[in-house]
């Protein structure tokens, strides 16, 4: 897909009804990208007309390699000055990493999920979504509404992999209160054999085992407090930068060492604000990246919605 007709005019009527609300504060927007370019289109389109009154930057950043030459100058042209984009010079993939030195090389962090854009935007609060969510609702007036003192917001979880999670002792809205002590959690396991349980390599951690390897907050729709992220992640902090594979999955590690650190996550569910991997039939958006057909099918749905909007304008 190279071209949408329409997507830069659907933009700019976007743009004009926006221009009549206000709001009091700004924030910046991160998005990675790795292929997918109509479902890009669709979460970009529904962000801003949702959201749009609360967006200054978006920060574009495309992965080195790119599947099924996927082309996205027709969204960037569409969006004009709003659009921030960036390469990085390296391909990290979903490859884990276990020592923390390598994120203190500029090159290699900056190759880092969202981390660009993190150490670029001069804003309060960064705003980070995935390239294949469909926005219903203002999802980010919600979030800076109800962020207060913590250090983030979003879908808290995971559980859907995790022991605790199915013997019904946590709950992301409870998972602050219950901090078992490492041998508790070590027979929750034996009990309650999580989903991925052979990738947890030395986690849980004996001297650390809260928060629970599964736990994050979940980068496909996260709000950011950068006044209090940025002093403490790398590279101004000790705490894994956010977007990196670090261990188990991506903001694992950051997830749990911002919250030893005392800082709080709130939950947000975001029904009825957005929905992650829409057009995918399994849920799953990084599915669709493996699976040719999926793939193929899931852009389909995102063009269809993007044409019967179009034409409905």
């Amino acid at each position: 897909m190279n071209q949408l007709p329409g997507y830069d005019k659907l933009i700019a009527d976007v743009e004009r009804k926006i221009a009549t609300r206000k709001a009091d504060k700004k924030v910046d927007v991160v998005v990675n990208i790795y292929g997918k370019p109509c479902n890009t289109a669709v979460t970009l389109y529904t962000l801003l007309l949702h959201s749009g009154q609360w967006i200054d930057k978006i920060y574009f950043i495309q992965e080195r390699k790119q599947p099924h030459n996927s082309n996205f100058d027709f969204i960037k042209a569409a969006f004009g000055k709003r659009i921030v984009s960036y390469t990085p010079g390296l391909w990290l993939w979903v490859r884990p990493f276990r020592t923390k030195w390598v994120f203190k090389f500029k090159p290699f962090r900056m190759a880092v999920r969202y981390q660009y854009g993190w150490e670029r935007t001069d804003k309060d609060h960064l705003f980070i979504t995935h390239n294949d969510v469909l926005y219903t609702n203002d999802v980010i007036g919600a979030m800076l509404q109800r962020i207060g003192h913590n250090i983030g917001i979003g879908p808290v979880g995971q559980c859907w992999n995790c022991s605790a999670h199915f013997a019904g002792v946590c709950t992301p809205d409870t998972y602050t209160s219950y901090k078992p002590s490492f041998a508790a959690l070590t027979e929750l396991m034996k009990r309650y054999p999580g989903r991925r349980e052979k990738d947890y390599g030395d986690l849980p951690r004996k001297e650390r085992p809260w928060p629970l390897p599964e736990c994050r907050l979940n980068e496909w729709t996260a709000m950011i407090n950068m006044k209090q992220a940025r002093a403490v992640t790398m590279p101004l902090g000790k705490a894994i930068p956010f977007g990196a594979f670090y261990e188990l999955d991506i903001g694992t590690r950051w997830f749990s060492d911002v919250l030893n650190m005392g800082h709080t996550v709130a939950n947000f569910d975001i029904d009825g604000y957005g929905t992650h991997a829409w057009a995918s039939s399994s849920g799953s958006g990084h599915a669709a990246l493996l699976n040719m057909d999926e793939y193929t099918r899931s852009e389909k749905v995102a063009e269809d919605y993007l044409l019967a909007v179009n034409v409905s304008l």
